[in-house]
């Protein structure tokens, strides 16, 4: 599995770094879900960002301004054969999507130089 620091290396430093769990167990409990460790550990260091303009990360903090429930709850209702599964933990599969390795469409062409990111607000 992927570190934090490595995903920073390519990433930058992460500046959230939020600790209470609260917010996710409400989450996980109103839909029925678990989100993965290495996924919360990630979303927790970065909170709610954008990635080479392509990727989200929603943290379920609520003082945010989004919503990671309305965003789950339109995932739910797609059913789109366009997905691809990846037999790897989240941190691996973003470490790949941040080397620029064929995990997404096209994700080369959003970052050339070298990933960023940017806060939701």
């Amino acid at each position: 599995m992927a570190t934090l620091s490595e995903i920073g290396s390519l990433l930058g430093e992460p500046r959230f770094n939020w600790s209470d769990a609260e917010p996710w167990v409400e989450v996980e409990r109103e839909f029925g879900v678990e989100f993965p460790a290495d996924f919360r550990e990630i979303v927790n260091a970065y909170g709610s960002i954008q990635i080479n303009g392509q990727l989200y990360l929603e943290h379920p903090a609520g003082h945010l301004l989004h919503s990671l429930r309305e965003t789950i709850r339109g995932v739910q209702e797609l059913d789109s054969p366009a997905w691809t599964l990846h037999e790897m933990t989240f941190s691996d599969w973003l470490l790949a999507y941040l080397r620029g390795e064929d995990v997404t469409v096209c994700s080369r062409d959003f970052a050339p130089d070298r990933p960023f990111y940017e806060p939701l607000s």
